[in-house]
């Protein structure tokens, strides 16, 4: 397994904005993820991601001014009104090239927001301020990040064999661009910029004062 850390160094201090899916308050998913708590804390290797801080990136921004957070938000609103909430799957876990992952299905439904999602933050700072688009994306949520290089051939044989709980469940009603930030090698952590909930558009509503 590789070194994640020495791929994702970011500027001391810099702030990235992303748009995540999150867990907070998400009992059967806490309850997944501490299923591999003990499994995991065999490996020094790995630097685990504290359960408040499980995430699912639907799209890495980078640093934005005030002004095209509070646009990039509007535009995420509007490009996600009318998707109604969905209900997912985590699980399984396995070991990936630079960490350990869990996969979330089915996959329809989180590409489409990831898609609405990109297109709407493109429209704002333009497509050439992002990453690369992926051919597919590829839903999922990281429990530790890889912090050296390291045969993990015994961590995947117990991954397989030894913890097996029953997948997690969750509705997803809500999506959120965050103002996110790197304690580089121990985790990444987040404040809220704009939180946009699923389901259909508020009806317009008149001011009963303006009736006449």
């Amino acid at each position: 397994m590789k070194d994640f850390w020495s791929s994702h160094q970011w500027p001391a201090g810099e702030r990235r904005a992303h748009w995540h899916l999150l867990f907070q308050g998400e009992a059967d998913v806490h309850r997944f993820a501490h299923a591999h708590d003990d499994l995991l804390a065999r490996y020094p290797e790995l630097t685990r991601v504290p359960v408040e801080w499980l995430h699912t990136t639907l799209e890495s921004i980078g640093p934005l001014t005030a002004e095209q957070s509070t646009a990039v938000g509007e535009a995420g609103r509007t490009a996600l009104t009318g998707i109604q909430p969905f209900d997912i799957e985590i699980g399984p876990v396995h070991a990936i090239h630079n960490g350990v992952v869990v996969d979330l299905y089915p996959e329809e439904n989180l590409s489409a927001v990831y898609w609405a999602l990109r297109k709407a933050t493109e429209s704002v700072i333009g497509p050439d301020a992002l990453p690369p688009a992926p051919d597919r994306f590829w839903p999922h949520l990281s429990l530790a990040y890889s912090n050296s290089q390291w045969n993990d051939d015994d961590l995947k044989r117990a991954l397989a064999k030894e913890v097996r709980p029953a997948r997690a469940r969750m509705t997803v009603e809500r999506i959120m661009l965050v103002d996110q930030q790197q304690d580089w090698r121990r985790l990444y952590s987040w404040t809220p910029i704009t939180t946009i909930p699923l389901g259909p558009a508020l009806p317009e509503t008149t001011d009963p004062r303006g009736a006449s």
